[in-house]
């Protein structure tokens, strides 16, 4: 048995230029190939893998054959060249495989040949003035190529530039200090893992802004709102500036603000209108847990006003502290029914969630092939149903659990 010089054309240039598939055995036939391929189109590779191969096969008396992809690169052409490749091992019955490539996009078939039979040597034919260009080509084309596949990685080599470069266009260089803003939230989320759930977030709010839904005008009416508070904000202490000068001067200054300024229960109020969208728009879609998380926001937002105003009341000695513990105790009071409350409307919803969180949390991922992915930091859901789970700052799909047992296996 003699090896074999395997040439590889895996985008099919041979095909969709001069309607010849593969396998193409011999040393006659290959030339014949490289020759018309070459009067079509003098400058592709192929031609000189061809050559090559032809030429490497006389030199060691070896057979020659030269097997063709698909222009769908990826997994439809290494279908088709496997095919052939077994066609070319059951008839010629080689030793060995010696590979012609044009190039690093073809070697990745390797793997595939190995699998079936030896390779003893590969020998990658590059016209000599473009070599390292070529090399470089492929590259950078690979990293692209994988960059854009990683939406982390996608996310940060392409949209934190692009948003960079929006906001210089649009203010210039005062635009420096909150392009530095941005990185420096963007970063910090990062840093704490909270990434890909600021992403989802993002995106489902994003698609929720619809002219279907109620959502769509709340959001309108909230920016109208946001702007006006803050023009409030912004004139209440032009007037009235903080001073920063020891701490008592920053409560002071700061009390006197909270008291005096329309600002903050204008946010309150952009924050409610943007709730009750939501919450409209959530019990239209029968989303229940987000209606009960929605209205304990709420409570949460009235109850965080109620002790910002009554500490600056204490603090400028309107109220006595007796006032304050009082209005304390009361906030705290109804905050902790209003959750109670919102329980028992969404028993059974709250109940599922709680069931499904016991039995997802801490429990050990393995992938299908039995890597260990460590332990299940956290749940989320979506529409009142498991959307997913965190595993350390990795989100797996729903779809991707194959299994939920003893332990928690997911596809690869």
């Amino acid at each position: 048995m003699k090896p074999l010089v395997l040439c590889i054309d895996r985008d099919n240039d041979i095909g969709t230029k001069i309607k010849v598939h593969g396998p193409i055995v011999g040393w006659k036939k290959n030339v014949e190939v490289a020759q018309s391929l070459a009067l079509v189109d003098p400058e592709d590779s192929d031609v000189n893998a061809i050559f090559g191969a032809v030429k490497l096969a006389r030199t060691i008396n070896a057979e020659v054959a030269t097997i063709t992809g698909d222009s769908h690169v990826g997994v439809i052409s290494d279908e088709k060249l496997t095919r052939q490749l077994e066609k070319l091992l059951h008839d010629l019955k080689p030793s060995s495989v010696i590979l012609v490539t044009d190039g690093a996009e073809d070697d990745q078939i390797i793997p595939l040949i190995q699998s079936r039979i030896k390779i003893t040597s590969i020998k990658t034919i590059v016209v000599r003035q473009s070599k390292e260009l070529e090399k470089a080509y492929f590259t950078m084309t690979n990293f692209l190529r994988e960059v854009s596949e990683d939406p982390n990685l996608a996310r940060l080599l392409f949209a934190v530039p692009g948003i960079v470069l929006v906001l210089l266009a649009i203010g210039g260089s005062a635009a420096f200090n909150l392009i530095l803003g941005i990185v420096g939230v963007y970063l910090i989320i990062k840093g704490l893992g909270y990434e890909e759930e600021f992403f989802d977030r993002t995106s489902e709010f994003i698609k929720s802004i619809s002219l279907g839904k109620i959502s769509a005008l709340t959001y309108l009416l909230a920016v109208i709102v946001f702007i006006i508070g803050l023009g409030f904000g912004y004139s209440d202490l032009t007037e009235n500036p903080l001073d920063f000068t020891d701490f008592r001067s920053t409560l002071d200054s700061l009390s006197l603000f909270l008291l005096n300024t329309k600002a903050i229960n204008l946010l309150v109020l952009t924050v409610t209108i943007i709730l009750i969208g939501k919450l409209i728009d959530d019990l239209a879609s029968k989303e229940y847990l987000q209606v009960r998380r929605h209205m304990v926001l709420f409570a949460f937002i009235v109850l965080f006003n109620w002790m910002l105003t009554s500490g600056a009341r204490f603090w400028s000695e309107e109220h006595g502290l007796g006032d304050f513990m009082l209005s304390a105790i009361l906030g705290i009071f109804g905050f902790l029914l209003w959750v109670k409350v919102t329980n028992l409307l969404f028993l059974s919803e709250v109940q599922l969630m709680e069931n499904t969180i016991k039995n997802y949390s801490e429990k050990e991922v393995f992938t299908m092939s039995g890597d260990r992915l460590g332990k299940v930091s956290g749940v989320l859901f979506k529409g009142g149903e498991l959307s997913a789970v965190k595993v350390g700052r990795q989100i797996i799909r729903r779809e991707d659990i194959v299994s939920a047992e003893k332990v928690l296996v997911v596809k690869d």
